[in-house]
């Protein structure tokens, strides 16, 4: 559905219900004429016409010196430039124009091209006044310190060999041969499992809790019941009818965790403590930020889920584009930046890359909703005005104020 917003001799706007616009420019001979002159004279400013200033020399002699193509691009620009300027009168528009296209009819020459507006939240319904969502708990308790040290002291651990795995503290260096139909090895691989993959699937618990060095397990290899850490993942995998996986234990190393003492932590941090307790305090209080801030996430998450059937919004091109370069972007640094990231690409198959894009651009157009809708409902409680956008979750604060219960003294 659309409706015409303007039409005259030289312009067509039309507003579609996807937040762009599609305006069509009809340029007449005359209108053609006024364009090129003002073409040339932009031209003029950086030719060197013998004989002549810059410019100052006639635009027929610019003419002659400026290839065809460029005047007629810089024609083209000048036209849609101008109608540009005209709409961001009217509308607050974003990224760059696109879909482009030219033709010459009756003796004009027509332009078409689409560009993106900011896009307008509707609201449905006024019962996001109504949501209460769940407040966050940033409290720190001992078992949460006690396990950022824990996992703090085998950041500087010593590993020992052990004859035997235990599922709870060891981890196992495994050889993988995949084998065929005719038990022929097709393919091989090295895997580390830790404590945390034998509690994720317990499969590999009862598979290699208590066996020794040199111990195998023979798997049949199915991808839908195989944990992942034991599947082959060369790209070559489909040619290969791969029917088992033998895992043979290769080391079998225990951690043996380093004592927390002022003389260690200053080893660690260079930074000297008088006692333990002094740092342990300071670990109390970085993970009450951290966990602020998740707290603080999920309670957004919640307070979305609650008021987003009170707003709707159509995203417009541009800003899912944005979003999913960005997206890529931070992939491709996550992977070592562009080389590794494309090899990545290349290794899946056709399938898998197209999968790979329409779940970035589905979660990237969740996230520009998620964020139209939050800045609507902050609008609407008179609180986008107070939030610093610089200040580090100043935005989340802000809409958390909006729910903190204060105790209020009754008069007596």
């Amino acid at each position: 559905m659309f409706y015409i917003l303007k039409l005259n001799m030289n312009k067509e706007i039309i507003k579609w219900n996807q937040s762009n616009l599609e305006v069509k420019i009809t340029i007449t001979p005359e209108d053609y004429s006024k364009l090129e002159e003002k073409s040339l004279k932009e031209f003029a400013k950086d030719i060197n016409v013998p004989g002549y200033r810059p410019g100052k020399a006639p635009l027929d002699k610019v003419k002659n010196m400026v290839n065809p193509q460029y005047l007629e691009g810089a024609i083209m620009e000048n036209a849609i430039n101008e109608v540009i300027n005209e709409l961001v009168k009217e509308y607050q528009l974003i990224g760059q124009i696109y879909d482009i296209n030219q033709e010459n009819k009756d003796n004009n020459k027509i332009i078409t091209f689409k560009v993106d507006v900011y896009p307008e939240v509707e609201v449905k319904n006024e019962n996001y006044n109504a949501v209460e969502p769940t407040l966050p708990n940033d409290e720190v308790t001992d078992e949460e310190v006690n396990n950022a040290v824990e996992n703090l002291r085998r950041q500087f651990a010593k590993y020992k060999d052990v004859e035997k795995v235990d599922a709870n503290k060891t981890f196992v260096k495994l050889n993988l041969d995949y084998l065929n139909e005719n038990w022929e090895k097709v393919g091989d691989a090295k895997v580390y499992i830790a404590k945390e993959d034998m509690a994720e699937f317990p499969i590999l618990k009862e598979s290699f809790d208590g066996k020794k060095v040199g111990d195998s397990v023979e798997f049949d290899y199915d991808e839908k019941t195989l944990p992942q850490i034991l599947q082959y993942f060369k790209k070559d995998k489909d040619k290969l009818n791969i029917k088992k996986v033998k895992s043979t234990i290769a080391e079998i190393k225990e951690a043996v965790l380093p004592e927390l003492t002022v003389e260690n932590l200053k080893e660690w941090f260079g930074q000297e403590f008088e006692k333990v307790e002094d740092f342990l305090e300071e670990v109390k209080k970085t993970l009450k930020v951290e966990k602020r801030r998740t707290e603080l996430a999920k309670f957004v998450e919640d307070l979305l889920a609650k008021i987003k059937d009170s707003f709707s919004v159509v995203i417009p091109k541009t800003l899912i584009d944005q979003e999913v370069s960005q997206r890529i972007e931070n992939l491709a640094q996550r992977y070592g930046w562009k080389d590794k990231f494309e090899q990545m690409l290349k290794s899946m198959k056709p399938e898998e890359v197209k999968k790979f894009y329409e779940d970035i651009t589905n979660a990237a157009k969740e996230s520009v909703h998620n964020f139209l809708v939050l800045m609507k409902f902050a609008e609407l409680k008179k609180i986008l005005d107070k939030v610093d956008f610089k200040k580090d979750m100043d935005f989340e604060e802000k809409l958390l104020s909006l729910f903190k219960k204060e105790d209020k003294k009754e008069d007596k």
